[in-house]
């Protein structure tokens, strides 16, 4: 009997992984034939080109942006991109993506073609997994380019990839969540390879500023409560022993609130090759709360010493004031060297 259920439990599993195989294999063979059987366009809506040879001309439409990722520079873009030529000589667009590649493989789909009228045309919907270097210099006020560099492979026949300009373009929908609505670039060049390989390249660059009002409370606020906050501890009398306790426990406590937090920020930035506008800025911070901590501890020692309480307040006060400008000539030192 249980001879019998074994046997009926793999049936069961044969069955269905064949099943499984063959709804897999339909569903290619479908995205394969419908890659084949690309409707086409209206010649009408074609751009206006010239007839010329080794030329092929290159329109993308961006729609959206998903999953970026500003510390690794990595990013998912989905849009179309159109391939038009005249040359009799060149019989499909052979493309590929320099700084990215498809999500999955049915994802750079050939949704329309035309090979027989005058102006030839693929036109392909792609979305797909991109990289770009990302410096942050100026984190958290930065601009960020995100690059889609489109590649043609020729082999024994020279071209030229040029852009289409009123054809290229970025969805009203785009939106990137923190970031301004973004403009764009565009770029021709050649690529070099070994055995005299010339590869035509056209990059489209799409600009983006982080939202100002967004970056300003969430990196510069913070650290400027701490300093804040630790400033009105300064009020409290140094010779108490109560308000001494107080004092010294809000700015440890701040230093240690700053640090926790320039830690948290310095997660989510990509390697870096320069101090970033961040960096200057929370250095100032700390230092303030550092200087201040130091003043702290040497009134209550002075006063533990004399007791003289003229002698303590006139150092609280010129400790306040050095507190305040040596992190500021800090500050300065470093914008200018970064």
């Amino acid at each position: 009997m249980r001879n019998r259920s074994f046997s009926f439990f793999l049936l069961f599993v044969v069955l269905f992984l064949l099943a499984g195989g063959f709804l897999s294999f339909a569903a290619q063979k479908n995205i394969y034939a419908a890659a084949q059987t690309a409707p086409e366009l209206s010649q009408s809506q074609f751009p206006s080109l010239p007839n010329e040879n080794h030329t092929v001309y290159i329109a993308l439409w961006l729609i959206n942006i998903y999953s970026f990722s500003y510390q690794t520079g990595s990013y998912t873009f989905d849009f179309y991109v159109v391939f038009f030529w005249t040359d009799p000589n060149v019989s499909t667009a052979d493309w590929y993506l320099m700084n990215g590649y498809p999500t999955f493989p049915g994802a750079k789909m050939l949704v329309a073609s035309d090979y027989n009228s005058t102006v030839k045309y693929e036109a392909y919907r792609v979305r797909a997994n991109l990289n770009t270097p990302i410096e942050g210099k100026n984190y958290p006020f930065d601009k960020i380019k995100l690059d889609i560099a489109v590649e043609l492979l020729t082999v024994g026949y020279n071209l030229s990839l040029v852009w289409i300009p009123v054809d290229t373009g970025i969805s009203s929908g785009f939106e990137n969540v923190g970031w301004t609505r973004p403009t764009f670039e565009l770029t021709n060049s050649t690529s070099q390879y070994p055995l005299g390989v010339v590869s035509p390249r056209a990059d489209m660059y799409i600009e983006e500023e982080r939202n100002t009002y967004g970056a300003v409370v969430e990196t510069i606020v913070p650290p400027l409560i701490f300093c804040i906050v630790s400033a009105v501890s300064i009020l409290f009398r140094m010779h108490e022993n109560n308000a001494f306790s107080l004092r010294v426990g809000i700015t440890t406590s701040m230093l240690i609130t700053a640090v926790l937090f320039n830690i948290a920020q310095q997660n989510n930035l990509p390697p870096l090759t320069s101090l970033t506008f961040y960096d200057v800025y929370i250095d100032a911070v700390i230092s303030f709360l550092a200087i201040s901590l130091i003043v702290n501890i040497l009134g209550y020692v002075e006063w533990m010493r004399n007791a003289d309480k003229k002698r303590v307040n006139e150092l609280n006060r010129w400790g306040f004031i050095a507190a305040a400008v040596i992190p500021i000539l800090i500050f300065v030192a470093l914008f200018l060297l970064r």
